[in-house]
């Protein structure tokens, strides 16, 4: 009787569990996925991350010095013979600071940090085609000083130092000297005298 019972059971008791073993197993599948696949990204993620680190790539931060999370423009003194050149610069540093959004721009009597320029010297160098009398290129420099100062503790964390920009316009056929091509190299020169100002006040890490 038990030789019998075991003859006629056993073989489908062995293919019950077979069965059951592949719909399980049809049906971990896509568990197993996911779980192999969450893994396999962050790994992805932490090895492109060596990668760039290996590779020296890194993100800067330009922040303000001395812990100082405010700042505010001051005084713009402009030396130079051409006017509003003070309103323009201005203008120009105060969009570049707001598009800083780690930094806050206040009104100087609330601010930690101010800046104050002096615009002491502008030249203008006009290349000409001495065959036609036009101008081929015109070169602007601008020079000036910077101060930066914590209000905090009245300590002048940049002193007068000097900033020079420069940019030179190419013409190509050659053109005369017009108000509008005065103005478009003086836009240049001053966006490029701002940046200067800014890598003066900001630290970079």
């Amino acid at each position: 009787m038990q030789s019998a019972f075991a003859g006629r059971v056993g073989p489908d008791s062995l293919l019950l569990p077979r069965r059951m073993r592949r719909m399980h197993s049809m049906d971990d599948t896509p568990l197993r996925r996911r779980a192999i696949r969450s893994p396999a990204l962050r790994w992805a993620g932490l090895l492109l991350v060596l990668l760039f680190t290996g590779c020296g790539y890194r993100q800067d931060v330009p922040v303000l010095p001395a812990g100082a999370r405010t700042i505010a423009i001051g005084a713009i003194n402009n030396l130079t013979a051409m006017g509003e050149l003070d309103v323009r610069l201005r203008a120009l540093l105060q969009r570049d600071l707001l598009r800083r959004r780690h930094v806050a721009i206040l009104a100087v009597e609330r601010s930690d940090l101010v800046i104050s320029v002096d615009l002491t010297a502008l030249t203008i160098t006009r290349v000409l085609d001495p065959a036609i009398t036009t101008d081929r290129s015109f070169a602007y420099a601008l020079s000036g000083r910077v101060t930066l100062t914590d209000q905090r503790t009245g300590q002048q964390l940049v002193s007068g130092r000097g900033v020079t920009a420069s940019v030179t316009r190419l013409y190509a056929p050659e053109v005369r000297e017009t108000p509008a091509i005065r103005d478009e190299g003086l836009n240049d020169v001053l966006a490029a005298f701002a940046e200067q100002v800014q890598r003066e006040v900001f630290l970079v890490f």
